[in-house]
């Protein structure tokens, strides 16, 4: 399977349990981020990439799989 590539071999039942448990982490992580940003807010400081806390990668995996966004505010 190249990068990218749609995920298939699952059922209906395994997929929305994939798309739930990446949105629970995608709302964890952009929690974790939003404190981070605060936190260099207070301190003066620029606001922290997204790239450590992965919420790129679990968009790209919810597409994958097929099972739309993980955030209330992003489309595909």
């Amino acid at each position: 399977m190249a990068k990218g590539e749609p995920i298939e071999g699952l059922s209906d039942e395994e997929r929305a349990l994939l798309g739930d448990a990446l949105r629970a982490l995608r709302l964890q992580r952009g929690k974790e981020w939003n404190a981070a940003c605060d936190a260099a807010e207070a301190a003066g400081k620029r606001r922290p990439s997204l790239r450590p806390y992965g919420i790129d990668e679990i968009k790209r995996l919810a597409r994958r799989l097929g099972v739309g966004p993980t955030h209330w505010m992003e489309e595909y």
